[in-house]
């Protein structure tokens, strides 16, 4: 398979070429960096999930005036969505709310 194909996962398409909207480029490689792949791919549109767990998704909407994010809440069927005014503070929620969703419960036990 080489670098432009594209692979099916469950029904959802892994995209493997280049991510359209440069601004979020860093981002792209955070989430590949951490398992994770581009289900859709637009200028204005970009989806990121997991291979086996697809119904946890990260989905960016670049709109007229704003950045529109959608993050999966751990552990529940539900999705936060909130709203940004550029790319860079929407970048740095997603990567901060991924970092958070990776995140593994540690507990500390005291004797």
């Amino acid at each position: 398979m080489n670098h432009n194909d594209n692979m099916l996962s469950n029904n959802f398409v892994i995209l493997n070429t280049e991510l359209k909207n440069k601004g979020f480029a860093f981002l792209d490689a955070v989430f590949k960096e951490n398992g994770w792949h581009r289900v859709k791919n637009e200028m204005n549109l970009i989806c990121y999930t997991q291979t086996g767990n697809e119904t946890d998704c990260f989905d960016i909407k670049i709109e007229a005036t704003n950045i529109r994010v959608s993050v999966p809440i751990k552990n529940s069927i539900f999705q936060y969505v909130t709203t940004f005014n550029n790319y860079f503070e929407a970048s740095e929620y997603i990567e901060a709310r991924l970092c958070d969703f990776l995140k593994k419960n540690e507990y500390i036990y005291t004797l």
